[in-house]
């Protein structure tokens, strides 16, 4: 019986042990955002890699990243949103996230690459 309450104990701590990754493209540009955490209501940490072509390609040297997690109004509920300006911190652009409430958030993330031209991504996220 012992081993079973283990074993359970075990096997949902690692349901809740992974993070957050979602992934695309804008032109050639592979965008990836990750966290360490799961993604949950009030401030988040989320990384944002940039490469050329695919994941694990050029790692992009981008001038300026910013991000933007918003909610749309719904019936009875406000628009909501959290904006950005990302800081490098090695191969990676890091930035912060509040959101005030658990659900589907959209996001966009703006990119002026090294050589001036802007780049636009936008994907969803859930929060819970």
């Amino acid at each position: 019986m012992k081993k079973v309450l283990l074993s359970a104990v075990f096997l949902s701590s690692l349901s809740f042990a992974g993070g957050f990754m979602d992934m695309g493209m804008s032109g050639d540009m592979h965008v990836m955002l990750s966290s360490d955490k799961v993604l949950s209501e009030g401030q988040n940490k989320i990384n944002i890699e940039l490469n050329r072509g695919e994941h694990g390609g050029k790692v992009v040297d981008a001038k300026d990243v910013r991000v933007k997690f918003f909610m749309p109004e719904m019936p009875g509920m406000p628009y909501m949103e959290s904006k950005d300006i990302c800081k490098k911190t090695g191969k990676y652009f890091e930035c912060n996230a509040n959101f005030a409430m658990g659900g589907t958030w959209q996001y966009q993330v703006f990119i002026k690459d090294e050589n001036g031209k802007d780049f636009k991504h936008n994907g969803r996220v859930y929060v819970g």
